[in-house]
């Protein structure tokens, strides 16, 4: 431990430098490193690197010396690299190995992909890793086809399998979706997953073999269930049934004590932004730890009886939802995880012998939170990650037994935590009095007075919200001397439901009052120069931003539409995308484009164009299922229509977001360009 605390008291001795403006890569290249997870038996270590295997296994790339751009501006298929699992063999007798140099370690490429990413991955046994390429991952949401696939091959790199095709995951009605249940402690063959290939809405459980991918259905629905839960010994235990014809989305918990058992109704409740859901099983399986909002604003855990119905308070935090427990493989409860009203990380600790060692690590670090990311089946081992709003993270492996820790890896050493800004929340008061929570970020090397701001609206807008954490973007504006301003505008999660249904069918209205009263608070700070604010967002925020430049022209110098929606009816009538139970969920939080046709025409920045006179750029992936082509194709010819200039980047093969690391680049790139020409003080 020692030897950590020396390397950490060096790495945070105060700057003495000025901080210089970094390329765009800087902030955008693929980590180093990323989602380090150990083997159940903690004797391999598995992680996502970029490889580049076209230059080691295509003869015209073996030629090339030099990595450069094609005349046309697109990157050099001999230049791209992409996201592949990488295995360190943590028993590898090597004495280096041994005395924690991992990189020593032998070291197994997995997976040799080269024209798409892993987007994720998982140990199933000691031997087999399943894992999804692809990744249309902006909010969370799928919408690119290559992510719905599953594959799976060993720790050496052999019997690689398909073991769901995305040609067969996606129909002309719905997307088959494949979703791990349940690992099978006794059966390491097996794995449990919930698939909709019945109906689109309800799931049923399967067991699948994670080597030839066959799939076999277990046990039949007691009704028309959209989530099952699994014990610690995978035996399915819990059902959540909604008839999806239901107006007020009733939901219904069903539980069994074993395989042989009836099911039996233990609650049931309105279930939209209501109710609760099981988080895990207490170690013997007798007792669910769940989240629950019943009869309160905001989510708190609790500890629920099966036997006699009645729920344990277990800890809860005012102003914000608690939802998450941090768990062993083998289902002790660690801690509680939570944000506080700032969003900062926090633990809440369940038992002593984790209070003493995470404190400890704590300590040893010198630092606020230590997270934990991957452990072994009995936590002899344990990844521990260290980030912030300024450190990306790095990695540490704990061993228990011999308490040793050793350094793995940084997700992006090149970045040094002290040339990177502070993310500082800040809250202000609305128009209509309500309290709006956020973050603020400035130049590192400014006062933060009169400066150039870019104000960013988050995605989603429902359930999702902005949290203290590292942000590329963030940090590479403010590197370009902008101040950036996240917004948790009603509508919000984190908050409690009150604060999400509040922004139910207020796009355009006060949750983009919210952004607005946001402006002239940095301005009346004396933050923000009037002159020089610009807004940029991306799927609901493209929409906040479209909505920004067409309702409140006056406030913004320039504009960054990233796989936004510009037409509310558009996005209401696109194919597949709102079927009934779907549709009726528009209507009532989005907007009923039939009955409420004064406010569309008030708020669907569609039919405000001609207030248009901010510089603005039109970012698009073809691949968009989210959000499709059509919004930005429609926008374009509306505004060549009428002689409004813009400027436009569309990538054929991305999706709802920019994944692939050259088309990342190009893209901020040309943000920071567009940036500096509209917004920036000269």
């Amino acid at each position: 431990m020692r030897h950590i605390i020396t390397i950490l008291m060096l790495v945070l001795s105060p700057a003495s430098f000025a901080v210089d403006k970094y390329p765009v890569e800087h902030f955008f290249k693929d980590s180093a490193m990323s989602q380090p997870a150990l083997s159940p038996d903690g004797q391999y270590l598995a992680a996502l690197t970029p490889l580049n295997i076209n230059r080691e296994t295509v003869s015209r790339c073996k030629k090339k010396t030099t990595k450069r751009k094609s005349r046309s501006g697109i990157v050099d298929f001999c230049d791209v690299s992409r996201r592949n699992i990488v295995v360190f063999k943590l028993s590898d007798p090597n004495p280096d190995c041994q005395n924690g140099i991992i990189a020593k370690c032998e070291r197994i490429r997995v997976t040799q992909l080269r024209s798409q990413n892993v987007a994720g991955f998982t140990w199933v046994n000691n031997d087999r890793i399943m894992f999804q390429t692809g990744g249309d991952q902006l909010n969370g949401v799928t919408g690119a086809i290559d992510s719905i696939g599953i594959y799976a091959v060993n720790k050496d790199s052999t019997q690689p399998k398909q073991l769901v095709k995305p040609s067969d995951a996606l129909t002309n009605s719905k997307v088959i979706q494949t979703i791990p249940l349940s690992l099978l402690p006794f059966d390491p063959e097996h794995i449990l997953v919930m698939r909709n290939d019945r109906k689109r809405y309800q799931l049923d459980v399967y067991r699948m073999n994670v080597y030839t991918g066959k799939f076999k259905r277990l046990i039949a629905p007691p009704g028309p269930v959209i989530s099952w839960g699994a014990d610690n010994d995978g035996v399915i235990r819990l059902a959540a049934m909604r008839d999806e014809n239901s107006l007020n989305y009733e939901t219904q918990i069903m539980y069994r004590d074993d395989d042989d058992s009836e099911w039996q109704e233990i609650d049931r409740f309105e279930g939209l932004q209501n109710g609760w859901g099981v988080t895990g099983f207490t170690e013997d399986n007798s007792k669910m730890y769940i989240t629950t909002n019943l009869g309160q604003d905001t989510f708190s855990l609790g500890i629920f009886d099966p036997e006699t119905g009645t729920i344990e308070d277990l800890f809860e935090n005012e102003g914000t939802d608690v939802t998450n427990i941090g768990f062993t493989p083998t289902g002790e409860a660690i801690t509680v995880l939570y944000s506080d009203i700032n969003t900062k990380p926090q633990r809440h600790y369940l038992n002593e012998k984790w209070r003493d060692i995470i404190e400890g690590l704590k300590a040893a670090f010198d630092v606020d939170y230590v997270g934990i990311v991957s452990m072994s089946e009995y936590a002899e081992k344990m990844i521990l990650s260290i980030n912030s709003d300024t450190i990306p993270g790095d990695y540490y492996l704990y061993d228990t037994i011999k308490n040793t820790v050793t350094y793995l890896g940084s997700s992006k050493p090149w970045i040094d935590p002290k040339t990177m800004s502070p993310m500082t929340p800040m809250s202000f008061e609305a128009r209509d009095g309500e309290t709006i929570y956020g973050f603020l970020t400035v130049p590192l090397d400014s006062d933060g007075k009169n400066l150039p701001l870019i104000i960013n609206p988050h995605g989603g807008p429902f359930g999702v919200q902005d949290r203290w954490r590292f942000n590329s973007e963030t940090q590479y504006f403010a590197n370009q001397g902008y101040a950036v301003m996240q917004i948790n505008f009603r509508g919000s999660g984190g908050y409690g439901k009150r604060y999400e249904r509040i922004g139910y069918k207020r796009w355009g209205l006060e949750m983009q009052d919210d952004i607005s009263d946001g402006v002239q608070w940095a301005i009346d700070q004396g933050i923000a120069d009037e002159e020089h604010v610009c807004i940029y967002g991306a799927s609901y925020g493209g929409y906040a931003t479209m909505a920004g430049i067409t309702l409140t022209p006056e406030l913004y110098r320039c504009a960054v539409n990233y796989v936004g929606i510009w037409d509310l009816e558009m996005l209401y009538r696109q194919d597949g995308r709102w079927d009934n139970q779907m549709g009726r969920w528009f209507r009532n939080h989005v907007i009923d484009v039939k009955d409420d046709k004064e406010q569309l025409r008030k708020t669907s920045p569609h039919f405000h164009i001609d207030k248009i006179t901010a510089p603005l750029l039109i970012v698009h992936g073809r691949k968009d299922y989210n959000v499709r082509i059509e919004q930005a194709e429609t926008l374009m010819d509306d505004l060549d229509a009428k002689d409004i200039p813009y400027e436009v980047m569309i990538k054929k093969e991305e999706g709802h977001g920019f994944v692939l690391e050259e088309n990342r680049i190009e893209l901020y790139q040309k943000m920071g360009e567009f940036f500096d020409k509209n917004l920036a003080k000269h």
